[in-house]
């Protein structure tokens, strides 16, 4: 019996070293990495701690609540000059402003539309704007259509310094016999303003 020849096999390749290097080049990446974690692990390496940072203190508003208001002389946008004893026995909504104040300006209109509300012995808000020119505010009042403040010119900042004024806006609520009841720091809105009269015993409008 013929038995079939066998079938030659062929002959084994060995891995090519391009091959090697791709499987072996996972492993290395691997192993670098284990090494970088267990040196990052305390007691391995040495953090540097950055140095304590001591902030400046921030200011604080000067507390005037249940104080006498502090009297003082500024000349309004009209011209005319603006005292704020001689408003004395009428509730006194002094504000302080500036037109590059977004919540200062929401408010204007909020004023505007009071004060033309208001009879002559009535409260009133005196609008003092803050290191701004004449002409700035004037342009801003005129484009709004705001026609019935009394808006005194503080250009040099000293009765916004005398009441502590570091943030705008804020107002300070004064009753009929000169003293400071509330201040308002932020936007004030028509309902605060009544509630406000209200708790003077005044009448609302």
């Amino acid at each position: 019996m013929t038995m079939p020849p066998e079938t030659p096999q062929p002959p084994r390749q060995k891995p090519s070293p391009v091959l090697l290097v791709f499987l072996i080049l996972p492993l290395v990446m691997l192993i670098a990495a284990g090494v970088m974690v267990l040196g990052s692990q305390p007691g391995t390496a040495v953090v540097p701690t950055p140095a304590a940072v001591t902030l400046p203190p921030m200011p604080t508003p000067v507390s005037l609540a249940d104080t006498p208001v502090l009297d003082f002389e500024l000349t309004s946008l009209d011209g005319q000059t603006v005292r704020l004893s001689d408003y004395s026995g009428r509730v006194v909504f002094l504000n302080f402003w500036a037109t590059w104040c977004e919540p200062c300006k929401r408010e204007m209109p909020t004023f505007d539309a009071f004060m033309a509300q208001q009879p002559p012995d009535g409260a009133v808000v005196l609008t003092v704007n803050v290191q701004e020119s004449p002409d700035l505010v004037r342009a801003f009042l005129n484009d709004n259509g705001i026609t019935h403040l009394t808006v005194p010119m503080d250009t040099e900042a000293e009765v916004s310094d005398l009441y502590g004024v570091f943030q705008l806006p804020i107002t300070y609520i004064i009753d009929a016999d000169g003293i400071v009841r509330y201040p308002k720091p932020g936007e004030i809105t028509r309902a605060e303003m009544d509630v406000y009269l209200a708790a003077l015993g005044q009448e609302v409008e």
